[in-house]
């Protein structure tokens, strides 16, 4: 029987160790087949602005292309799509890898609510970081790190697997033949590049023009010093242990795993504690004054366009907004 893989921030054939643990699944069942999946809530893709509506559209295409053609669309406004889905499939499995933010949370438990009945499993392994957000913890008493540089410490010493490439022995199977990616409704501001082919040209560009020389240049604003990356790994389009794998201690390679650190960091800090997604992570800040009503609004508007009247600031929003 054939198994279903859900993609989410996860759109990659490489290194991708849920998809990996799929397909092995399917060839040890016999049937050796995969179904490759995305789900996609068609209101909330609409809502986007131009730029994120080409940047998933193109970051889709790249993973159907890489699957040729197979990737199914599953466009519902909640997690009962999928769940029907996979229920006229006939699957007694579907596999994703696990998100660790409340979003993706919320999501996985309303699928297994969905799916209850059914005898379909969600089976949900590996992660968007290095290390599982929630692994990290002080020895002491098993606490979470409140501050970076000890979490990074105790980061760098748990360590990471290598790349893991994607196995063999098994084929993606589309359910309808009839792959219905979304087509952007709106502009963009210039031609949007994604998918994990560019992903992987982007860092080998990056091993040979800038990170040597990372730990000084990243804050050159007159430079091309960092990775441009951060679409990549949002999108899942490479992994971070791809990024950490060839790295050594030079102080330019450092640096980079440094800064891949903080963005581990932040997930671990969000995971442990979900009301950081619009709230404080210290309480006492709620005490600082704010701007408010339309002089808050006019001065989040100058800020947003790049026109505070500060050249650096302005500078760096101006591309921003040109560049995504």
């Amino acid at each position: 029987m054939a198994r279903i893989f859900w993609f989410r921030r996860d759109r990659r054939l490489q290194d991708n160790l849920a998809l990996n643990s799929c397909a092995e699944a399917a060839i040890a069942d016999g049937d050796k087949t995969v179904i490759p999946v995305f789900w996609l809530n068609g209101a909330e893709f609409e809502s986007l602005s131009g730029l994120r509506q080409h940047s998933l559209t193109e970051s889709l295409k790249a993973l159907d292309e890489s699957m040729e053609s197979c990737l199914e669309i599953v466009d519902s406004p909640d997690m009962s799509g999928l769940a029907e889905f996979a229920k006229s499939a006939k699957v007694d499995f579907i596999h994703a890898t696990e998100s660790f933010d409340p979003e993706g949370i919320a999501e996985q438990r309303a699928l297994v609510s969905k799916l209850k009945g059914s005898g379909i499993e969600l089976v949900l392994e590996d992660s968007y970081y290095a290390v599982k957000p929630g692994t990290v913890a002080k020895p002491t008493d098993g606490s979470a790190y409140r501050v970076y540089t000890p979490f990074y410490k105790a980061w760098f010493q748990i360590g990471w697997q290598a790349p893991a490439e994607l196995s063999k022995g098994f084929t993606f199977k589309a359910r309808s033949g009839k792959s219905k990616i979304p087509k952007p409704t709106k502009q963009a501001s210039f031609k949007v590049k994604a998918g994990e082919a560019f992903a992987l040209e982007t860092f080998r560009k990056f091993q040979s023009r800038a990170i040597v020389d990372y730990s000084e240049n990243r804050n050159r604003p007159d430079l091309s010093g960092t990775s441009h990356l951060s679409h990549a790994l949002a999108h899942g389009e490479i992994h971070p242990r791809t990024l950490l794998a060839p790295l050594s201690d030079l102080d330019g390679h450092t640096v980079f795993r440094k800064e891949i650190a903080w963005r581990e960091f932040y997930a671990d800090v969000l995971y442990r504690n979900p009301h950081t997604l619009d709230d404080y992570y210290e309480p006492r800040f709620k005490a600082m004054r704010y701007d408010t009503g339309a002089k808050a609004k006019a001065k989040l508007e100058r800020w947003q366009t790049g026109t505070t009247g500060f050249p650096m600031v302005d500078a760096g929003m101006r591309q921003l907004l040109a560049t995504g």
